[in-house]
Parts: structure tokens; sequence; C-alpha cells
């Protein structure tokens, strides 16, 4: 696992440091994320498929929670069998299978009736900041090295995973507490409760 924290992103002093600053910080839904990766990094150069987009999700989400409460994504991550997993961002390119991403997310404008990609122009200078480095951290690993790091025995999918599989009835869900705690480094646990 690689350190949490080691990135380059030096403190905007504009951010502020107060709890009031750091809690009325944006977060964006995960295709928007998505959105902006794929206009920005070459899909094909960067085998960016639906499995892989989700861990560098996941991995984004991850360290954005060093710099904020909720972190960036609003969407919840899921435990699936192969690591975590935003199901909109899921549906959104699960036509592609394995292959790269070809498309932006869309969504449907009720006003006009047509499907039009989800938007990312709204993301903050800052935000896109912890987005990109974070992305050209995790992006040199393969798909199958993303999937090994976000499946590390005791990490925040392997502590999920292994709950629901014992109880199907327990949610699937990765709280942030639950990321944050872990790559933070403040404990090793081996329940979410």
């Amino acid at each position: 696992m690689l350190p949490f924290g080691s990135g380059t992103i030096a403190a905007d002093p504009d951010m502020g440091t107060s709890k009031t600053r750091l809690w009325r910080c944006a977060m964006y839904e995960a295709r928007k994320i998505c959105n902006l990766l794929l206009d920005g990094f070459d899909a094909v150069a960067f085998d960016l498929t639906n499995l892989r987009l989700n861990k560098l999700l996941f991995f984004i989400h991850a360290e954005s929670l060093r710099y904020r409460p909720d972190g960036l994504v609003r969407n919840h991550f899921e435990a699936w069998q192969y690591g975590p997993v935003i199901r909109p961002v899921f549906d959104a390119f699960k036509r592609y299978g394995d292959a790269p991403i070809q498309a932006p997310a869309m969504y449907l404008d009720y006003a006009t009736g047509m499907q039009k990609p989800v938007p990312f122009d709204d993301i903050r200078p800052e935000d896109r900041k912890i987005i990109e480095v974070e992305f050209e951290r995790y992006s040199p690993f393969t798909t199958g090295q993303l999937v090994s790091l976000s499946h590390v025995k005791g990490g925040p999918w392997d502590v999920v995973y292994r709950e629901h599989l014992a109880d199907p009835t327990k949610s699937p869900h990765i709280s942030n507490k639950v990321i944050r705690s872990y790559f933070s480094g403040e404990s090793k646990f081996t329940s979410r409760h």
C-alpha cells in the first residue's frame, strides 16, 4: 500500500483551515469526476475501463478525506467482488465491459428530454488539483494492482465485503469513516461497527 498522504499537494491559503471552512467544501457526483478524468486523460492510453475508473475514484476519494471531512465524492462506495464500486459509475459505463470507456457519463436533461454529458466545469481548481495529483499517483498501477491495493487484508473493502458475505443483510456500503480511519493509519479494524 502507498503511504497515505504522500502526494505533493500544497495547502491553499485561500482554502482556510478552520472547521467552518472545511465543512463548506464541495462534494461532487462521481460521474462528474469521471468525466473530468476522461476529458483530461486518454482512455485508451490509461486503460480507463469501468473497473479501473472505480478503483481510481476510490483512491482519489481516500486521499481527499485528508483535506475535507466528507471527501470529494458525494456517492457511496460499495464493496463488490472486484473492489470498491460506485453504482452510478458502474451503470454509466457498463456497456463498455472491460474495454476502455469511449464517451462521457450522461444524464437525462428533463427539460429537453435529451441525454447530455454530466458537466464537470464547476469542479473547483483546488479540487481538480487533488483529483489530478492522485490520478497521476495511481495511474501507473495496472488494473490488477489497483484491485489488489483495494483488497488489502484489513482494509475498508476487505472488512465490509467479508461482513456482507457473512451476513447479506449487512449493507455493502463502505463509509467515509472506515476509509478515513484505514488510510490515515488511525486504526486497523476487523469490524466497521
